[in-house]
């Protein structure tokens, strides 16, 4: 069976890999654009990657933070602009690990998220 390569280039699913690392529209380009026409080890394991991380994001950052803050559990040198600058800062530090990662083609698990992500997306 014939390999038919997007724009002749044969890459092992590295461009998906890549693509998936820009937020929903890179995603969504990865996903259904790449990975359902030819799946990859390599493109699988790195939209399920991102996926959780970008969801964990999203989770922390606008729900478990705001509720933190309106309980007022979050005062002083914790107050809630200072939480959320470190939760942002924490995940563009894993987000640009992931993206190394990705261009360098290694299957490598995004430290703290990256064996769950693998688990619970286990069916991508």
């Amino acid at each position: 069976m014939e390999r038919h390569e997007i724009f002749g280039v044969q890459d092992e699913g590295r461009i998906a890999g890549l693509c998936s690392y820009f937020f929903v529209l890179g995603w969504s380009v990865s996903f259904f654009g790449y990975h359902k026409t030819e799946k990859t080890s390599l493109s699988s394991f790195q939209l399920r990657q991102t996926l959780f991380l970008y969801l964990s994001y999203i989770a922390i950052r606008y729900g478990i933070l705001p509720i933190l803050a309106h309980a007022g559990m979050l005062t002083g040198i914790l107050a809630p602009f200072n939480v959320a600058m470190l939760v942002n800062v924490t995940f563009i530090v894993l987000w640009a690990i992931g993206l190394v990662g990705a261009s360098k083609g290694q299957e490598k698990a995004i430290p703290f998220l990256g064996r769950t992500a693998q688990l619970v997306f286990a069916a991508i």
